[in-house]
């Protein structure tokens, strides 16, 4: 299980460009964004990134006139995704479980909670909950398909992401990514949900 900090370090110790990053934003950030604003999501809106990684995601968000925090459990994704785009987003080292975390008006989760052992999961949806203002919005990039290969990142099935969902979010769509990079093309799902209103706040 990669539960600690060192551990996530040694994935981008290991490399200088980890396998999982494609030194670009995921092209599926579009598609997500054509989703969420008819939902009401504005650029301007404060949105975080977790596991942000080297800030690709979170350096597009910017650019795209959100105000954006990229955080990373790991020290060494946070310093690469400094050195990459300085100053474009607020960069977090921080554990995504921590309560004292947000809120924010989204979320933009590309390779977090896939990189969560499934026994975590559904702690990790009730982090994001928590770090959402009532009514804000969570986008989720997942991957239904793995190819068999030991996570992470895990595959998880529509019909359980929609079950760890729902206690706390009302799902606006779930559906296959359309946009996916060649090397992840019929093995990503979209989800963007609603966090329940009055569930916290």
């Amino acid at each position: 299980m990669l539960t600690h900090a060192d551990d996530w370090n040694r994935y981008y110790a290991d490399a200088a460009r980890p396998e999982w990053d494609m030194d670009r934003a995921t092209p599926v950030l579009a598609e997500v964004l054509d989703l969420a604003l008819p939902q009401g999501l504005r650029p301007g809106g404060e949105l975080a990134v977790p596991g942000c990684g080297y800030g690709h995601d979170a350096a597009e968000l910017a650019a795209r006139g959100f105000a954006v925090t990229g955080i990373d459990f790991a020290p060494f994704a946070i310093e690469g995704a400094r050195a990459r785009y300085g100053d474009r987003a607020t960069w977090m080292q921080a554990d995504w479980f921590s309560p004292d975390l947000g809120p924010w008006d989204a979320i933009f989760d590309h390779t977090c909670f896939v990189a969560m052992d499934p026994p975590r999961r559904p702690a990790y949806v009730a982090a994001c909950a928590d770090h959402l203002h009532s009514g804000g919005l969570w986008m989720a990039v997942l991957f239904h398909d793995v190819s068999g290969r030991p996570g992470p990142p895990h595959a998880v099935s529509p019909g359980e992401m929609r079950a760890l969902a729902e206690p706390r979010f009302d799902v606006l769509h779930l559906g296959p990514a359309l946009r996916s990079h060649p090397r992840r093309a019929g093995r990503e799902f979209l989800l963007v949900a609603r966090r329940k209103l009055g569930t916290g706040d």
